[in-house]
């Protein structure tokens, strides 16, 4: 009988049927499992967006200013003219007018000066410096104030005012007429006087002097007016108030 071999193929297909279908492995990983069978969330792959370096502004370096110390001017090669330091040095009567010398610190170049309202003409001699030669017609009065101004000879501008007295004790005595050996070198050696001191009719002493040196006729003095030869003497304070006013030894 061919009933057992179907059957026994039957049995066969029943059995493979019966047979428990084996789980596929899940696309979870076991370390997503807990101990206590739950399961934990797996963390999802999250998009990474490509760094893209930003631009930042640098600082720039500005340069600041930082005001020093002003270089100090160099100092002017040209002297100032020291006014406040002017002196009269000497007052003598020459050919061509009266010569007044002046004692001016840093002075330079040609002036014109005005005293007591006399002009004189005034030049500077580089050979002789701080002097100042200024040339006149005109004697200065002496023992009184006057007023003095310097000008610009170009410009006329005025670089100086003020007021001046000139000591009689400063006017050189003249040189007798007719005497210019004036080259000797023994000029104002053995230096002797003849003098006479009279009162003049307006009432003031006045002094004639007549001087000789090494050399010879040295000056003479002649202050006294046109008068009588009878005259009076003066006192010996006047003789020698005199004497010492004119220079005479």
């Amino acid at each position: 009988m061919a009933y057992p071999k179907q059957i026994f193929a039957l049995l066969m297909l029943l059995l493979a049927a019966c047979q428990a279908v084996q789980p596929e492995p899940s696309a979870t990983s076991p370390s997503a499992i807990s101990p206590t069978g739950e399961i934990l969330p797996t963390p999802s792959a999250t998009a990474t967006i490509p760094f893209e370096p930003t631009w930042t502004p640098s600082v720039t370096p500005v340069l600041t200013f930082t005001p020093g110390a002003s270089p100090s001017p160099a100092p002017s090669t040209t002297p100032e003219v020291q006014f406040e330091r002017l002196r009269v040095l000497a007052l003598d009567n020459r050919v061509g007018g009266w010569m007044l010398t002046l004692d001016l610190p840093g002075v330079q170049g040609a002036m014109r000066l005005s005293l007591g309202g006399q002009s004189y003409s005034c030049v500077n001699d580089p050979a002789y410096p701080d002097r100042l030669f200024c040339q006149g017609l005109a004697r200065p009065a002496y023992d009184a104030p006057l007023k003095l101004v310097l000008q610009d000879e170009a410009s006329g501008e005025i670089l100086y005012e003020t007021t001046m007295t000139i000591p009689s004790a400063l006017v050189l005595p003249p040189t007798p007429a007719g005497w210019g050996h004036n080259t000797c070198a023994d000029r104002g050696k053995n230096v002797s006087c003849e003098t006479e001191c009279r009162i003049a009719p307006d009432g003031n002493p006045c002094i004639v002097a007549t001087c000789t040196d090494a050399c010879g006729p040295y000056f003479s003095v002649h202050t006294c007016p046109d008068m009588s030869l009878d005259f009076r003497s003066c006192s010996p304070e006047q003789w020698a108030a005199l004497k010492k006013l004119y220079q005479i030894p």
